[in-house]
C-alpha cells in the first residue's frame, strides 16, 4: 500500500473477517476494491458494486 491508511479504517462499515482474505466491508462483502484501498477513492459518492452503502465516519467512542 501507498501513501497513509485507507479511508476504510475509519468507517462504521468496515470490518476485518479473519475467515477471508483481505479487508471486508458492508458494501463490498467479497474485498473492498483497491480504488478505494490504495488509489485514495474516499468513497463518499457511489461507487460500482457498493450496495448503496458509501463511507460513514465510526461513531466517537464515549470516555465516560
Amino acid at each position: 500500500m501507498i501513501g497513509g491508511s485507507p479511508v476504510c479504517l475509519e468507517c462504521k462499515h468496515f470490518h476485518a473477517d479473519p475467515d477471508k482474505p483481505g479487508l471486508t466491508c458492508d458494501a463490498f462483502p467479497e474485498g473492498i476494491p483497491s480504488s478505494i484501498l490504495v488509489q485514495g477513492n474516499d468513497h463518499k459518492s457511489p461507487v460500482a458494486g457498493d450496495h448503496g452503502i458509501q463511507f460513514e465516519p465510526k461513531e466517537a467512542e464515549s470516555g465516560d
